[in-house]
């Protein structure tokens, strides 16, 4: 019986299972001799086993373990390799959790607020930057300090825009400002914030340079110029130490969204979620058919065959106030964002119904910050292809809206 088998015998048989498994695994790799002679040991081993000669199988222990560490070529043991493995690893991983299961996106503007803040810039007269242990506390919450001066001097471009908007991996958007010698300036703040938002909301260099902005207050144009040119030259002088940007910038809520939820529910009335714009055409769309698809976060106020209809500051739905938290506390806001309005595809007296049929099931979206948000209203439902999943968690900036979206 095997419980009275004694323990070398158990250790033997669990040697020659190891050799088996390396011998079945290397074979296609291993050198004939190499090969020839660790089958030799195996055979060895066999016969002390039937043997029970307890001192030979010790030996063989030791000599098969040797002969199959030095049967292949030897590799150096490399921390730095391993390191690098580990970090090619967590990236597979990362990416695997971003395409399947949570993906993170920044709010860039402020049509969910109060509930989610995209970013908000706001132009000083004069600098505000306060000591490093402020600033540090400040960008913890979410905000930093601009006071821009110009690197160097010259003229900017004239063949290009002379401002243009970089980001990398989605994140970290900067501008760079660009000079007629071909150098340039990088400075980490959005194009929108910097220069062009056309509510005002930015950091002043558009007033510092004059520089104008294009018909959809996105990007400067490649043609723009300034009034104040010099002789023949063309394009804006920028002097060394002269002001570009100065004031406040408080970052866009850093949120996760779950990219898994939709594959096993359906959407749920009230839920902030994410969607992408691809193939929603509407002259209200802000999404230029260059970029393609946009993600977009808003509430979801209706769902397949719901009947929408907005009492301002009320939005109904089925006939009756909403119930859901959201919705309601939206719907009870006063002052700044003072509830839902009524505006396009639910203006004054109008029912939206949503299609509830399989090939062209229908939802509604909408900003908290209805007065201020670009959403259904204007550019018409979301195609149930186009959803990505529920807003999770808020993550950064810590405070404010920190925690779950709700």
């Amino acid at each position: 019986m095997f419980f009275l088998t004694p323990r070398y015998l158990k250790h033997a048989k669990l040697l020659h299972k190891g050799v088996t498994r390396f011998i079945n695994y290397k074979r296609d790799i291993l050198p004939p001799a190499k090969l020839e002679e660790i089958t030799a040991l195996r055979s060895s081993l066999e016969d002390a086993m039937r043997a029970r000669d307890k001192a030979r199988i010790s030996a063989l222990n030791d000599e098969i373990n040797k002969a199959c560490e030095k049967a292949l070529p030897h590799v150096e043991h490399s921390d730095i390799g391993e390191n690098v493995e580990v970090f090619f690893v967590a990236i597979v991983i990362a990416l695997g959790i971003r395409s399947y299961i949570a993906q993170p996106f920044k709010i860039p503007t402020g049509s969910m607020q109060p509930t989610l803040y995209g970013l908000v810039a706001n132009h000083t007269e004069q600098d505000v930057t306060p000591n490093l242990f402020v600033r540090c506390k400040d960008w913890v919450a979410g905000r930093s300090y601009y006071n821009v001066l110009a690197t160097r001097s010259g003229f900017l471009r004239k063949d290009g825009p002379p401002l243009t908007e970089h980001s990398y991996l989605g994140f970290f958007a900067h501008c760079r400002l660009h000079f007629e010698d071909g150098g340039t300036q990088w400075i980490w703040a959005p194009m929108r914030q910097l220069a062009t938002d056309p509510d005002g909301f930015n950091l002043g260099m558009q007033r510092y340079l004059n520089l104008p902005v294009s018909a959809d207050g996105q990007n400067i144009t490649p043609d723009a110029r300034v009034e104040q040119k010099l002789g023949e030259s063309g394009g804006t002088y920028v002097t060394e130490g002269q002001l570009l940007a100065r004031g406040t910038l408080d970052t866009g809520d850093h949120v996760l969204v779950n990219k898994f939820a939709y594959n096993f529910r359906r959407p749920t009335r009230g839920e902030v979620f994410v969607f992408t714009t691809k193939n929603i055409r509407s002259p209200y769309m802000r999404v230029s058919v260059e970029e393609g698809s946009q993600h977009y976060i808003k509430r979801l106020v209706g769902v397949p065959g719901d009947r929408l209809e907005v009492k301002s500051p009320v939005l109904w739905v089925n006939g009756k106030p909403a119930e859901e938290f959201g919705m309601k506390r939206v719907g009870a806001m006063e002052g700044l964002y003072k509830g839902y309005g009524n505006f396009g595809f639910l203006s004054d007296g109008t029912v939206r119904e949503l299609s509830n049929r399989d090939n062209t099931r229908e939802y509604w979206a909408m900003g908290d910050n209805s007065y201020n948000s670009s959403d259904s209203r204007y550019w018409g439902s979301v195609p149930e292809r186009n959803l990505v999943g529920p807003g999770l968690f808020c993550y950064f900036p810590l405070g404010r809206n920190w925690g779950l979206i709700r």
